[in-house]
């Protein structure tokens, strides 16, 4: 499921311009817009509610989606799917795909990956890259259907076709597992690199690893470190065990134990359990080789990485 939370801001952003409606409510859309731009979402609400209640069907997927995404009201995914279903039965295909995300998870509704799956149907034929994301990975994940990794790989490729990282990862996964095709670690390494070059931080994880194990690509340990930086800096704890692992080893470029502490405790934050533990005890060796200047520097990037949460960390 991709999840109403993970597109429904930018399709708010869209839908409140108010295309294809009569001049006077594509007016008052417009102010809605305005005033969401500018973060009133309380006048947003007020401005949408008399539009959503006089049947326009952007008004109702925009209110849906504020009380999905808890966007200047309580988060209540009851109301939500209350608008999403007039939106969605008038086919509206964004409400048609969150409407179907609310059913799958059982928020504000009953849960009913049946009726999940008709949504996203009906979406998909509107040609919704999400709608065939999400049929895909009911097929994956066996959800409500049986599993059918073939038939996963065919939707995931109609979302692929229209650039969606996501299904792009996920081609590639399938691949990488030999599931729903013959195991083949370069078409692996192919689909990681389409999402990975979209910024999508797990296929930037997998990538770095076949590059470090040389999968379906060259061995390559700087290239992995590359793509592990690349990962990392989206806060992927894998990601950045991995990276502090190459630069404590001296793997990909010249030893840094700074930058391995600093990652290290990274990792130790973002990872759980085992993981988080395995990331502690590697910031623990790390650090008991280091010098005080070392240690010293350690804490200037640290510092200068937390400041930016990290997104330009190196």
């Amino acid at each position: 499921m991709a999840g109403i939370a993970s597109r429904a801001a930018a399709v708010l952003i869209c839908a409140l311009a108010g295309a294809g409606q009569t001049p006077a409510r594509a007016a008052e859309s417009a102010t809605a817009f305005s005033a969401y731009q500018k973060g009133d979402y309380a006048q947003a609400l007020a401005l949408l509610r008399p539009l959503a209640e006089a049947g326009d069907v952007k008004a109702q997927y925009d209110l849906g989606a504020m009380y999905a995404n808890a966007l200047g009201v309580d988060a209540d995914p009851a109301k939500a799917a209350q608008w999403l279903k007039k939106a969605s039965a008038k086919g509206y295909v964004f409400a048609q795909v969150d409407l179907g995300a609310l059913y799958e998870s059982g928020q504000g509704v009953a849960k009913d990956q049946k009726e999940a799956m008709r949504l996203y149907r009906l979406a998909a034929r509107q040609g919704s890259p999400e709608a065939e994301l999400d049929i895909g990975a009911l097929y994956d994940g066996g959800l409500g259907i049986p599993a059918d990794a073939a038939e996963a790989m065919s939707w995931y490729r109609k979302a692929a076709s229209q650039g969606l990282a996501e299904a792009q990862y996920n081609i590639g996964r399938l691949y990488a597992q030999g599931r729903g095709a013959p195991k083949d670690m370069t078409q692996a390494a192919a689909w990681y690199r389409k999402a990975a070059d979209q910024g999508h931080d797990s296929a930037e994880l997998n990538l770095g690893a076949l590059y470090y194990a040389g999968q379906g690509v060259a061995r390559d340990p700087a290239e992995a470190l590359r793509w592990f930086r690349a990962s990392a800096q989206k806060g992927n704890g894998h990601a950045q065990f991995n990276l502090a692992t190459l630069y404590a080893n001296a793997e990909g470029g010249p030893q840094d134990l700074p930058r391995a502490l600093v990652w290290f405790s990274a990792a130790a934050t973002s990872l759980k359990d085992a993981e988080a533990k395995a990331a502690e005890d590697g910031g623990r060796a790390t650090a008991a080789g280091m010098t005080p200047e070392q240690r010293a520097q350690a804490r200037a990037i640290a510092q200068a990485c937390k400041a930016g949460d990290y997104a330009v960390c190196d």
